[in-house]
């Protein structure tokens, strides 16, 4: 019987071949990836129920183009598996346009902490709401701020009045915000209410450049709540999953938009 994390692996390869594919058929997915038409079924409807994929007759199509709404919160660890090489790449291009001494606000999420582990070397005081940001070793030099404030175990996030009074205290060089979802029309959405706030309150107290940054898997997502428009938004790094429609409606709304 298949581990939990070979479980989640295989489903990984599963949405890239479909994503790169646009398209694939239950045999092609057995094939390619030497298992059971059985299970690759059973993998699409849970991917389908996540709304990772549209399930077609005999296989599933890719969700990376057109506007899909984004599935109900899945639990951290489910997405600290998610597109990782690509949140490596993404944050990776994001560390290199922080400079030395400067100070960032970072929201929660997995692709921020890859951002976070990204910066090793470098003398970066991070503030985050982060929690999950506790149990990793960034370096000495990087000086790391835990926002207070109620704690949410499902996004591993701190959230309240608590975690917005500190942030009201503090003017960032620029913010590095993690996102469920992009929209060309409704921005950047969250699955969790109480983030909103949390990101809207890091973006007013930024003095530079907010940066987002998000797989392609999050373009035309949207959520339950708006975190954010996108003429508060700076930069969207990406990968080169992203559609061409989302690169030119991005950079049409006056957003610069990097491929990681």
């Amino acid at each position: 019987m298949a581990t939990h994390g070979q479980v989640i692996d295989r489903r990984e390869k599963i949405l890239e071949i479909v994503n790169a594919r646009g398209r694939a058929s239950v045999q092609e997915l057995a094939a390619a990836l030497d298992t059971s038409e059985i299970t690759i079924r059973r993998d699409l409807a849970e991917l389908s129920s996540a709304g990772l994929v549209q399930r077609s007759h005999g296989g599933a199509v890719s969700n990376r183009s057109g506007e899909m709404p984004e599935p109900t919160e899945r639990f951290f660890n489910e997405k600290d598996v998610l597109f990782i090489e690509e949140k490596k790449r993404i944050a990776v291009m994001a560390a290199q346009l922080i400079q030395d001494g400067q100070t960032v606000f970072m929201n929660s999420g997995t692709t921020t902490l890859c951002f976070l582990r990204a910066l090793q070397g470098r003398r970066i005081r991070v503030i985050t709401n982060n929690a999950a940001a506790i149990g990793l070793d960034p370096g000495p030099g990087v000086e790391l701020v835990i926002l207070g404030g109620e704690y949410r175990e499902q996004s591993r996030s701190l959230v309240g009045e608590f975690t917005l009074q500190a942030i009201s205290n503090v003017y960032a060089d620029h913010t590095i915000l993690g996102t469920n979802g992009i929209s060309l029309e409704k921005g950047l959405t969250t699955s969790v209410y109480q983030e909103c706030s949390i990101n809207q309150a890091m973006i007013e107290h930024t003095h530079g450049k907010v940066i987002v940054i998000a797989d392609s898997s999050k373009m035309g997502k949207v959520a339950n709540f708006i975190s954010s428009g996108l003429s508060k938004v700076d930069i969207v790094i990406t990968d080169d999953g992203c559609p061409k429609e989302y690169r030119d409606g991005l950079h049409a709304l006056g957003l610069e938009v990097i491929i990681a």
